[in-house]
């Protein structure tokens, strides 16, 4: 059960995360099939798996490094984090990719090389009021007047990877991969104007009441033979805030009025965005055999914007 929608109408969200929201923006049918039905490809992307480690093995580094750790056993501590997360159980055997510049070595040449090269970072976990480093935190608030058609209100919820300090100022901090080259400022422009970002941001200033200078991206490119690492900067001014609060409610109202209409329709610009859509190759069939070739190729999740990782 997706505890996200009205217990009244299982097509009305009242809990939104970016990935609903993004998913809703791309296409009103990938959202539907994709969040609101729960289909998913039934073999995971490789570079979804990566990029999960990934986070998950930084995570672990910044929760020891705040506990009083040094760089060298926290670093094992991420690398022993690598190698769990990308074991299988059922299979008895590591995780295989069929991409040769995401696989289990270059994930721990990536985690080893990123850390060595930020191990004296000027960035540094702020530590919350009950004392716990602020890392991988979950948050959840009220829009203000706004509720569900079906009487909910309506929450904004999601994940910050980091908040640190440079000096006296604030950050969110956030880590992407990439085997696209991330030099040049037009690898950070792209996440300006970014619904993400501006998620994070408006999570840090908003609803932890941070002074959020704006989002830092750590970014490492990752090849078959070497990983690099650049960081830069995404401001964020107060009038974006604003701006970007009136477009998610935007957005929010519109996916009622679908649901109201029970007609979720597609957005035909998407479809060959990066690669093509998922979904592509259902939306082409005819609308009466849609439902057995998902069933064929996908497999069912819940994605619940309301699960906790972190601290709120």
């Amino acid at each position: 059960m997706n505890s996200s929608f009205s217990h009244a109408l299982n097509t009305v969200q009242f809990a939104w995360d970016n990935t609903s929201l993004s998913a809703l923006e791309k296409c009103p049918r990938y959202y539907k099939l994709a969040i609101i039905d729960g289909w998913v490809p039934r073999s995971e992307s490789a570079h979804l798996t990566f990029g999960l480690c990934y986070h998950n093995a930084l995570e672990v580094y910044d929760h020891k490094r705040a506990d009083g750790m040094d760089h060298a056993a926290a670093t094992v501590e991420a690398v022993r984090a690598c190698l769990r997360s990308t074991w299988s159980r059922e299979l008895n055997r590591p995780w295989s990719s069929d991409i040769p510049e995401k696989n289990r070595f270059t994930l721990v040449r990536t985690v080893v090389w990123y850390l060595d090269q930020f191990k004296d970072d000027p960035l540094k976990t702020i530590i919350l009021a009950n004392g716990k480093p602020a890392v991988e935190l979950s948050f959840r608030f009220e829009v203000p007047g706004m509720t569900a058609p079906t009487g909910e209100q309506i929450l904004l919820t999601g994940h910050l990877d980091r908040v640190a300090s440079m000096g006296k100022d604030l950050y969110i901090v956030d880590r992407k991969t990439s085997k696209n080259s991330i030099e040049g400022q037009d690898y950070f422009d792209k996440y300006s104007p970014d619904s993400q970002m501006s998620q994070y941001d408006f999570a840090g200033r908003v609803i932890y009441n941070l002074p959020i200078q704006g989002v830092i991206i750590d970014a490492a490119q990752v090849l078959v033979t070497l990983s690099r690492f650049r960081r830069g900067m995404v401001p964020r001014t107060d009038s974006l805030r604003r701006e970007y609060f009136q477009t998610t409610k935007h957005f929010i109202r519109q996916a009622f009025t679908y649901s109201e209409m029970n007609w979720w329709p597609m957005n035909y610009q998407s479809c060959g965005l990066y690669g093509g859509c998922v979904f592509r190759k259902i939306c082409g069939k005819s609308p009466e055999v849609r439902d057995s070739w998902l069933s064929a190729t996908f497999k069912k999740r819940v994605w619940d914007p309301l699960k906790v990782r972190g601290d709120i």
